[in-house]
């Protein structure tokens, strides 16, 4: 068994590398994770394109507000933001956000919420009152196996994209991890009948999960979890509030606003 760290989103867009495209959004990658502000170096070392061509798109980005310059370092410009703010992503997570600050003072442990995005889920946010670490970030993805809102994302997925995930590498993160195909196809069959995940210290070490997914019919768009660490318990007193949260973040959906098939 592998244990990998897998926290960065895919960055993968199917454009040719070495077109300029391609390394304008490699560069824009870059800012994906860690830092806010980075360096011409960060940003080159990052993006694994050279200092002088990462200087020339940087400055193509900065004329068109992709990306804004203070002295020597670069962070992300606020028309990205802009555009980021019309994604059905902010959306959903606007519409589930009373929701989540109810779960969280109700449980006082992390609260997530994600989609699932090419075999990876998509953390659209994240909320905690306590010490707890957890190894979601708001943006970021991990493998959907290793989570509860993965696999609770997973289990109600259609059968083609559950057969796709399960013939790929299942990595692992801790030694709780599930590797087998067989073994992870059995834990989704069980969150079928239950409505419920759990993630037993499968993405961190000390770190569970109970999750369930947000269903619009028998589709899954998204998935609510509370994370919290394993000398809690067996997180048994946390599946009502979270399906309850699940529920209601479902009632509250304004689908007139985004196609489903989106999610």
């Amino acid at each position: 068994m592998t244990v990998q760290d897998s926290t960065r989103p895919e960055t993968n867009t199917g454009l040719r590398a070495d077109s300029i495209l391609g390394k304008a959004f490699a560069i824009l990658g870059a800012f994906s994770h860690g830092p806010r502000m980075l360096s011409l170096s960060q940003i080159s070392r990052r993006s694994g394109i050279s200092k002088s061509t990462t200087h020339r798109v940087l400055a193509m980005l900065v004329e068109l507000g992709a990306v804004e310059r203070s002295g020597t370092e670069y962070r992300m410009g606020a028309v990205m933001f802009s555009y980021g703010s019309r994604s059905p992503e902010v959306a959903l997570r606007d519409a589930a956000l009373t929701h989540l600050e109810s779960l969280l003072l109700q449980t006082r442990q992390v609260v997530h919420f994600a989609v699932l995005r090419k075999q990876e889920v998509l953390y659209l946010e994240r909320l905690n009152t306590s010490s707890v670490i957890s190894p979601a970030t708001v943006g970021g993805c991990l493998p959907a196996h290793l989570t509860g809102v993965g696999k609770a994302l997973l289990a109600y997925a259609p059968a083609e994209t559950i057969n796709r995930y399960l013939d790929r590498r299942l990595a692992a993160r801790t030694e709780a991890s599930i590797t087998s195909p067989d073994s992870l196809r059995h834990e989704l069959a069980r969150i079928r009948n239950t409505g419920v995940a759990f993630d037993h210290a499968e993405a961190a070490r000390g770190l569970h999960c109970v999750a369930a997914p947000v269903r619009i019919g028998g589709h899954a768009v998204a998935a609510v979890s509370v994370a919290y660490p394993s000398n809690a318990g067996s997180g048994q007193t946390l599946v009502e509030p979270v399906r309850t949260a699940a529920g209601r973040i479902a009632r509250s959906l304004p689908l007139d606003e985004f196609d489903l098939g989106s999610l």
